[in-house]
């Protein structure tokens, strides 16, 4: 049956800036137009410079491209070396939304899995390098698929484990959980010194949104049949955004997690949900934080 698309109260963000990541598809690139339309400046921070600037021309407002590919730690420092450059600004929200899933096991260019290193530890060292400028809000794009995943930090990038798709993406979404939950408590009481007072974070889950994402089988006509299937049951990905664009406007308790309000929080309004005891576990939280400090350290 068709999707009806709603929309909630965004209030006018003139004068603030977005940085987002992910911005040239799919529940990025419908934040970033909701942003813009808003009256923010947004900076697309994507891995396709081309199609960054033909999203850029094609917003109502300000904005600027910078080249992120989260599949390589330099990649991310250069990144950040630019937005800290001479042409440096505020960024008032940061939302961390890109992410990946693969057919089959692949590793980044500095040799970890590349769920865990696009979804995870890539985000993970971009918002820490850029974190001095955030004046107001990190909102992490999560998912429910962490519901499926417990973190192993013997085995992380499924070298010695069964690598599966599911297994991988669910335990990446965890990771982002968990890295979240331990950036929020930094920022509380003090750890995270270089940071601006009030900062907060905000994590989110999309629902089940029609993106391009979910071609991810590595079989064309396996692909075609699960975009027809999305096309029909999935929510757009302009309702999708939504639960992001409600993650970073609204007044939210520290590190709270939105999500659709529709049966399995996979379709509907954005609204406050649950998550589970293990992406909830401040102790788990520290000794993911300690892995991805140590991943990065490096690079």
């Amino acid at each position: 049956m068709p999707v009806t698309t709603k929309t909630i109260d965004i209030p006018d963000l003139t004068g603030q800036t977005w940085l987002i990541t992910g911005a040239t598809s799919g529940v990025g690139l419908e934040t970033a137009r909701s942003a813009s339309d808003r009256g923010a400046r947004v900076v697309l921070a994507v891995r396709d410079t081309g199609r960054g600037h033909q999203v850029a021309d094609s917003l109502p407002g300000p904005s600027r491209v910078v080249e992120l590919d989260l599949a390589s730690l330099g990649s991310v420092r250069r990144a950040a070396d630019e937005l800290r450059g001479g042409e440096a600004e505020p960024i008032d929200v940061l939302v961390n939304n890109a992410g990946a899933i693969t057919p089959r096991r692949r590793e980044t260019a500095d040799g970890v899995e590349m769920l865990l290193g696009v979804n995870v530890l890539g985000p993970f060292l971009f918002t820490n390098l850029v974190l001095p400028g955030v004046r107001r809000r990190v909102v992490i794009v999560g998912s429910n698929a962490h519901k499926a995943a417990t973190f192993d930090l013997d085995d992380p990038h499924f070298r010695r484990r069964r690598w599966t798709p599911a297994a991988a993406y669910a335990q990446s979404k965890l990771g982002d959980m968990l890295w979240g939950l331990a950036l929020d408590r930094r920022l509380r009481d003090g750890r995270a010194e270089a940071a601006v007072a009030g900062v907060d974070v905000q994590l989110t889950h999309p629902g089940w949104a029609a993106t391009g994402i979910t071609n991810a089988s590595g079989n064309a006509v396996v692909d075609t049949m699960i975009t027809r299937v999305c096309s029909v049951f999935a929510q757009p990905a302009s309702q999708a955004a939504l639960t992001t664009m409600f993650a970073a406007t609204r007044p939210l308790p520290p590190c709270s997690y939105t999500g659709p309000d529709g049966l399995r929080n996979l379709r509907g309004m954005p609204t406050l949900i649950g998550r589970t005891a293990e992406a909830s576990d401040p102790e788990i939280a520290e000794r993911l934080w300690g892995f991805a400090e140590a991943e990065t350290a490096g690079a």
